[in-house]
C-alpha cells in the first residue's frame, strides 16, 4: 500500500493512493476503531488492521471514498528520525519538531538567514512498525513497516562552513509511505533532480543493507519503538561537490519507484 496523510477540513487524515487518487482509508474500512492517522496506523500495524485496509482497497465500491482535491501533507511525523552524520554517530530529530521541523510534498522550504547556499542530501528512510531490541541484521526487515523519501539540507556560509541555523532548516518527507510488503529496497531506483537537471540516480543496492545495519546497531542495548525512522543517503558526495549546491528559488525533486516524487521549492 502507498499510504499518505491529507488535509481534511483542517485535520490530518489517513489516506491511500489508488490509481493516482487519494482514498480516505478510515471511511473505506468503515469501522469506528480503525486508525484515522498514519501515526496511529503504524502503532497498530500488525494483523487485522493491515488486513482490513487491504480488503477495503480491493472492494469495487472503494471509489466512493475518493477524497476530492486532496492536499497531501507530510505522510507522518516519526516518533524519532535518526540520521548518520559521521561513522558511528547518529543525529536525532524529534518527529514533533523540537529540533527539526518537517515539511511535506510541494511545500516551500524557507531560506535560512545568513546562508550562502544549501548542500542537498537526498535520503531514503525506513519506518519501524514493530519494536526492536538487539535485532540481528537479517532480522531487521521483519520490523520495518515501510519506506519513504527524505530531502535534507545543510546551510553553508560563504566560506563553506556549516551554519548554526542548519538545524532550523526543515526536513522534507514524502510523498507517501510504501509498505514493506510492496517494496524491495535493494532494487529501489532513485533519481534526484534540481531545476529539472539530473543530479544523481541509481539503485539502492548496498545502501539498503547499510540502512538495515544502521537499525541493527541502534537496537543494541536499547529498544527501538514503532514509528521510529532511520534515514540514509544512498549517494555519497564530496564536500566540494558543486552539483549539490542549491540557491534560493531552486526546485528539488527526489523520486523513487513505488513511492513517487518528493518535490520542494526553496524560498
Amino acid at each position: 500500500m502507498r499510504l499518505v496523510t491529507y488535509d481534511r477540513r483542517g485535520h490530518r487524515r489517513l489516506g491511500a493512493i489508488l490509481d493516482g487518487r487519494v482514498v480516505d482509508l478510515p471511511d473505506a474500512v468503515g469501522h469506528p476503531a480503525f486508525p484515522t492517522t498514519l501515526e496511529a496506523f503504524v502503532q497498530s500495524s500488525r494483523g487485522t488492521v493491515l488486513d482490513a485496509a487491504r480488503a477495503a482497497l480491493a472492494r469495487d465500491d472503494v471509489t466512493l471514498h475518493v477524497a476530492k482535491r486532496a492536499r497531501v501533507l507530510p505522510p507522518l511525523f516519526p516518533r524519532s528520525l535518526l540520521i548518520p552524520v559521521a561513522p558511528g554517530t547518529l543525529a536525532g530529530h524529534d518527529g514533533l519538531g523540537l529540533e527539526r521541523r518537517i515539511a511535506g510534498p510541494e511545500q516551500e522550504i524557507p531560506w535560512p538567514a545568513g546562508a550562502a547556499w544549501l548542500d542537498y542530501e537526498p535520503k531514503v528512510a525506513a519506518v519501524l512498525g514493530l519494536e526492536a531490541a538487539d535485532v540481528a541484521l537479517d532480522e531487521v526487515l521483519e520490523h520495518v513497516f515501510g519506506y519513504t523519501l527524505v530531502s535534507d539540507w545543510v546551510a553553508k556560509d560563504a566560506s563553506g562552513d556549516p551554519l548554526g541555523t542548519s538545524e532550523g532548516v526543515p526536513l522534507a518527507i514524502g510523498p507517501c509511505v510504501v509498505t514493506a510488503d510492496e517494496c524491495d529496497p535493494q532494487a529501489m531506483f532513485l533519481q534526484a533532480k534540481v531545476e529539472g537537471r539530473e543530479m544523481a540516480k541509481g539503485n539502492l543496492n548496498g545502501a539498503a543493507r547499510s540502512l538495515f545495519d544502521l537499525i541493527a546497531v541502534a537496537s543494541r542495548g536499547s529498544t527501538l519503538e514503532r514509528a521510529d525512522a532511520f534515514a540514509l543517503g544512498p549517494f555519497p558526495a564530496r564536500d566540494d561537490d558543486p552539483g549539490r549546491r542549491l540557491w534560493p528559488g531552486a526546485t528539488v525533486e527526489l523520486a523513487a519507484e513505488g513511492i513517487g516524487t518528493l518535490r520542494n521549492r526553496l524560498g
